[in-house]
């Protein structure tokens, strides 16, 4: 397999939320097969609240093209992908980071002696209230990302609460 656009861009993805997640005093884990339908896991190294050692698990999608509302973006995946994320059931919280990205790879980031910026930006939903799908039945589904859910080093800490899926970042 070459190192072709989808997989620069996909990594790209995958090193924004890393470097979100190393800001946020969090540790990364990287799957080794993807066989669970998460790319991640984040670990809290202490405790939050009442809780010791808190994880969330995300999956990782990157986009160039994006399209949606004026509050929400939507964003198109496999009903495998969305099942993966659906439903009650996960013993630890999952979610879908959204990393909208530059269609123009050269322009990925940038950075000089005062900062590194990264293009663009990162969303997160949870889909835990949404039903699993019929993969016989439907192959896709558009999901709605909210646009005010933007992925920051507060919100990742936010995501460690003992009531995550509730939290909406303002």
């Amino acid at each position: 397999m070459r190192y072709g656009r989808y997989n620069h861009q996909g990594y790209f993805g995958e090193s924004f939320v890393r470097v979100l997640a190393s800001a946020a005093g969090l540790v990364a884990g990287k799957q080794d097969i993807d066989v669970t339908g998460v790319d991640f896991s984040f670990d809290f190294p202490g405790s939050r609240g009442t809780t010791r050692y808190p994880k969330i698990e995300a999956q990782v999608k990157s986009w160039s093209s994006p399209a949606g509302s004026a509050d929400m973006w939507h964003y198109g995946m496999t009903v495998d992908h969305f099942n993966d994320l659906a439903g009650p059931g996960y013993h630890v919280p999952r979610y879908l980071f959204l990393i909208v990205v530059p269609a123009d790879r050269a322009i990925y980031a940038e950075a000089d002696v005062e900062m590194l910026r990264l293009r663009h930006s990162s969303y997160w939903v949870s889909l835990a209230d949404q039903a699993p799908l019929d993969a016989a039945v439907q192959r896709s589904v558009t999901v709605r990302v909210p646009k005010r859910n933007l992925l920051t080093v507060a919100a990742m800490r936010a995501l460690m609460s003992p009531s995550p899926v509730l939290r909406v970042t303002p």
